[in-house]
């Protein structure tokens, strides 16, 4: 088995040069009468290549359902941090819970994933790639993860700094990096220069020869081109409305299409009443959105 949070899908897939669509899936959390009617509508979208991003489980009452569609399908998919914290046996999902009363809730629905997954899908996700990268294609090189190249648990926001998205997407080594996590789709192109000034310490001084001069007007960096696209959620839509979402790439125009999908909320309401699992994860469905109004934006510590 290899470790998850150091390891890439080992085969680099190679895109045709011409026109090719994607699409990408991610956060089904055991609803699977929102995958279905997402598959149903991907069905319909002449899409060339289907990826999900992981997060099979959690929240929902389906998870064995869930993991069986996306191995029938033989869909390529990534680890989420809920699939990594069942798959791998660990204390919780990882995931930063805004108040006490949703880490509460987070942990009920947690034990009791962990109690209903078969022992043959707790294996088979604790053997999913952390990420998929895409090389050759004429978007330039595409990386898949859950989270962010650093971890299945780093939240990636519309709003978050643009210097950070950047220096993510760099360290994925990508020029495209599509993610999920947050439950809210978005597309967004980093661009520009960067401005950089510095001054010599006296220690900088002794070797001034070989350092800027003091003073020194700002250097320009210019920054590659990098697009970042998330793909919502499937399965706990936290965009402001309760269908589905997930995104379709096309690696030739580099043109995102987000994709919100009515489904039948009320048969996942019913399953989860009838589940065992909280009943507050129902009210989560219908108002897409997180229980708390807070934001999950990361703070930069590079």
């Amino acid at each position: 088995m290899m470790s998850s949070q150091n390891s890439l899908e080992g085969e680099r897939i190679k895109i045709p040069q011409k026109p090719q669509k994607i699409a990408i899936i991610s956060c089904i959390h055991g609803n699977m009468a929102a995958l279905e009617a997402v598959w149903d509508d991907i069905q319909k979208q002449n899409v060339d290549k289907v990826y999900c991003l992981g997060d099979l489980v959690g929240y929902g009452p389906f998870p064995n359902e869930v993991i069986k569609f996306v191995q029938q399908n033989n869909l390529t998919t990534v680890l989420g941090c809920w699939d990594e914290g069942i798959g791998m046996e660990q204390e919780d999902c990882g995931c930063k819970f805004i108040t006490e009363e949703d880490e509460k809730y987070g942990h009920a629905a947690f034990e009791w994933t962990r109690s209903e997954i078969t022992e043959s899908n707790r294996r088979f996700l604790s053997e999913l790639y952390f990420g998929q990268r895409i090389t050759d294609t004429n978007a330039g090189t595409l990386l898949m993860v859950h989270g962010s190249p650093r971890s299945t648990g780093e939240y990636l926001m519309e709003s978050t700094h643009d210097l950070i998205l950047f220096e993510r997407a760099a360290s994925g080594d990508c020029d495209v990096l599509i993610c999920g996590h947050t439950h809210v789709p978005f597309s967004k192109k980093i661009q520009g220069t960067m401005r950089v000034t510095a001054e010599l310490g006296l220690k900088d001084q002794i070797q001034k020869n070989i350092y800027i001069a003091k003073g020194a007007s700002p250097k320009e960096v210019v920054l590659n081109p990098k697009l970042l696209i998330n793909a919502g959620s499937v399965g706990e839509p936290r965009h402001g409305g309760i269908e589905a979402t997930y995104v379709i790439f096309n690696t030739n125009s580099k043109d995102v299409q987000i994709r919100e999908v009515p489904y039948d909320v009320n048969q996942t309401i019913s399953a989860l009443k009838k589940s065992g699992l909280p009943e507050v994860f129902a009210e989560r469905l219908l108002r897409g959105k997180e229980f708390a109004e807070k934001s999950k934006d990361i703070v930069c510590v590079c």
